[in-house]
């Protein structure tokens, strides 16, 4: 492999913490509780909320979900308030404590396979969280620093990260594997980064591709940043004026002695390459010509294959054209994925009275307008047929009764009942 990876980070979900979301999902809310005595099991959990190694929580919570009762469907409120609701009840500090036992079995394992041969893995507990999550610890290499776990129960689960000295101590295949067994998990980040040890693909070359085109897809161009960093160096000490006199003028030029750096894309858009002078920057004695290309993918509208860690090259390659022309190999594109969400008509109407109600309320108050001349501004330059894309249900399949009946006496009823019904849930909220 041509490629290497250099940051990973991942999240997972217990299978246990994993149940309760879905019930939460579902709106489920607690019946009853079979066999449960909650003083003593607080006790246990308070007494022993940091030793994840004399309470087995996984078999805690699964007790707790066997024998407790619930009623799907019950609950309207919104999937966060369910889930706090949920967690409560098994105990936070137990569902916590369950993650927590999960990076503690997870750090077990990059000592036996997931990490290479000879290197001590050990984490140390951090002050505070990381990025939302409330607790948090530092993954160290042999004393270095080389990630970062987190873990919390509101949070679904565990996060781990390998900065390029943990990616360099991993053993990518079993990571792979690994991921393919753990309930949920999810590659958030992975940097792919193709070293050019004696320059041959520079910055000049990567600003004459982007010039070409090459960096862009089938979207809008993407944005880019230039940098470059140095020092100034004296040019000259005197300037000749008229005839022959000499006056002191000084003047400077730009000396990139410390790398060029080339950004195409951006981080909020998921996918962004860096090309930089690595050599430079690390004032390399050995490869001072050193150019980096780094492709960093985030899961933001895309899935992260796992496949990205044992075969990174087709992957960089297929990111942008450009990069097939820096790394010859099989090119696979990720595919981007927009979320879409259904909504109903009381939510559409709602949203349009917020977002709208109070120009609709000065046209009728300030301008006088009719009722029928609002509607005729603010929807004239529409066809009929437009409407929003959310309440732009697909139509259900037809009974045997419906063949018999006219097509266009067919729509029109079909128009006149769906309409009736909107007006009645409407007038009823």
């Amino acid at each position: 492999m041509k490629t290497i990876i250099d940051f990973l980070s991942f999240t997972w979900t217990p299978a246990e913490l994993a149940h309760v979301l879905e019930l939460a999902k579902a709106g489920a809310t607690v019946k009853a509780v079979r066999h449960f005595d909650f003083v003593e099991s607080g006790k246990r959990v308070d007494n022993f909320a940091l030793d994840t190694g004399k309470i087995d929580y996984a078999a805690e919570v699964r007790r707790l979900l066997k024998n407790t009762d619930f009623v799907i469907g019950a609950d309207a409120r919104r999937f966060h308030e369910v889930k706090s609701d949920l967690l409560d009840h098994f105990g936070l500090n137990t569902m916590d404590c369950l993650c927590r036992g999960e990076i503690d079995r997870f750090i077990n394992r990059l000592n036996h396979g997931l990490g290479k041969f000879g290197n001590e893995w050990t984490f140390t507990l951090r002050a505070g969280g990381f990025s939302g999550y409330p607790q948090s610890a530092s993954i160290m290499v042999n004393g270095q620093q080389a990630g970062l776990c987190a873990w919390g129960a509101k949070q679904h689960g565990c996060y781990v990260s390998f900065s390029g000295t943990g990616c360099v101590a991993l053993d990518m295949p079993e990571v792979h594997k690994m991921l393919n067994d753990l309930p949920g998990a999810k590659i958030t980040r992975a940097d792919v980064a193709y070293d050019c040890f004696n320059g041959e693909f520079g910055i000049n070359l990567a600003r004459q591709m982007a010039k070409e085109g090459c960096f862009i897809t089938r979207g809008r161009p993407c944005s880019y940043t230039y940098i470059e960093s140095g020092h100034m160096a004296k040019v000259c000490d005197y300037q000749t004026q008229s005839g022959t006199s000499q006056s002191l003028k000084k003047r400077y030029g730009l000396v990139p002695e410390s790398g060029r750096s080339f950004y195409v894309g951006s981080r909020d858009a998921g996918k962004m390459l860096r090309v930089y002078e690595k050599g430079k920057q690390l004032k390399s004695d050995q490869h001072p010509e050193w150019v980096r290309w780094e492709l960093e993918l985030r899961s933001k509208d895309r899935v992260i294959p796992f496949d990205i860690l044992i075969d990174a090259d087709k992957y960089f390659a297929g990111a942008y054209p450009a990069l097939s022309r820096i790394c010859e190999a099989e090119q696979c594109a990720i595919a981007t994925h927009k979320r879409h969400y259904m909504t109903s008509v009381e939510n559409a109407v709602k949203h349009g009275a917020t977002q709208c109600g109070k120009l609709v309320n000065y046209m009728r108050q300030v301008l006088d307008l009719t009722p029928e001349q609002v509607v005729k501004q603010l929807t004239s330059h529409l066809e009929p047929f437009e409407i929003p894309d959310r309440l732009n249900a697909p139509v259900t399949g037809d009974s045997d009764a419906s063949d018999k009946v006219p097509l266009a006496d067919l729509l029109a009823l079909r128009q006149r009942s769906h309409r009736n019904s909107i007006y009645q849930r409407l007038v009823t909220a």
